[in-house]
């Protein structure tokens, strides 16, 4: 069974209702990042977190620099998300 993209809040909170989650992002989740001895991050896809911020009305030069100032250089303590640049993977 495939995955839908983007799990919701109330999803996450069942797996642990610590993480952090960006605000109005929830598309650009896709998955949770776990670490020997670390607590449980959210884990955001760099291409649609842009996505989210185009659709909001941003440009997407726009958009890239709100995601890279904003969300990027963010650090909000050991749960600050991750964020994942699928656009650097080989195709498969």
């Amino acid at each position: 069974m495939k995955r839908k993209s983007g799990s919701t809040r109330e999803e996450i909170a069942a797996y642990d209702e610590n993480i952090v989650l960006w605000d109005d992002c929830d598309e650009a989740i896709v998955g949770i990042g776990e670490r020997c001895g670390q607590p449980s991050v959210a884990i955001y896809d760099n291409g649609k977190l842009i996505e989210c911020f185009v659709r909001q009305g941003m440009t997407h030069e726009e958009a890239e620099e709100w995601v890279d100032f904003n969300i990027r250089c963010a650090w909000v303590g050991e749960r600050t998300p991750i964020i994942l640049h699928t656009e650097v993977l080989p195709a498969v």
